[in-house]
């Protein structure tokens, strides 16, 4: 009789545990969820990554890990981060081909946004600082035109008049 007791206690205390636990415990992760998760801490890791070789002053490496960071790890939440840092890096290794590049693409990926606008402006501002400024002067004649972001089409109007009057005292 005591054995059955005591098996009656051990029973009863292993069902009070089972069901105290959270509904949450008992249900595992779906395997997507599970994958999305570890691809999203993977993408922080790469980040981090690049941004302590871009805090070290190693550009080069910096845009190495980003370029890889934003081929496998599309949509991340850190992409735009990963865009303005591979920009900044290129501003610093003078390299304005791929700094136009870049910002162009920002904005191809979000022509919705402040940020994309800005983006595109900037690039406009690269192309001015390679020589092209017919590729300029047609971007920040479509900023003004087709801008929702006053603040944006009044830098690109200040911009093109500049560029105006640089092009005057060139042609006297």
């Amino acid at each position: 009789m005591r054995q059955n007791s005591r098996a009656l206690v051990f029973y009863f205390s292993v069902l009070v545990l089972f069901f105290s636990l959270p509904a949450q415990a008992a249900e595992p992760k779906k395997l997507s969820e599970v994958y999305k998760a570890e691809e999203i801490k993977q993408g922080n890791l790469q980040f981090q990554k690049a941004n302590e070789f871009f805090e070290d002053r190693n550009y080069t490496k910096s845009i190495e890990e980003l370029k890889l960071f934003l081929v496998l790890y599309l949509r991340h939440p850190k992409e735009w981060e990963a865009r303005k840092l591979l920009s900044s890096a290129y501003r610093k290794t003078k390299d304005t081909v791929a700094l136009a590049q870049n910002e162009l693409m920002m904005y191809k990926d979000y022509p919705n946004t402040e940020e994309g606008l800005d983006a595109y402006l900037e690039s406009a501002r690269a192309f001015v600082r390679m020589g092209r400024e017919e590729k300029a002067i047609a971007i920040l004649k479509d900023i003004t035109v087709n801008t929702y972001s006053s603040k944006i089409a009044q830098e690109a109007e200040m911009e093109l008049t500049q560029l105006e009057i640089l092009s005057e005292g060139k042609n006297k």
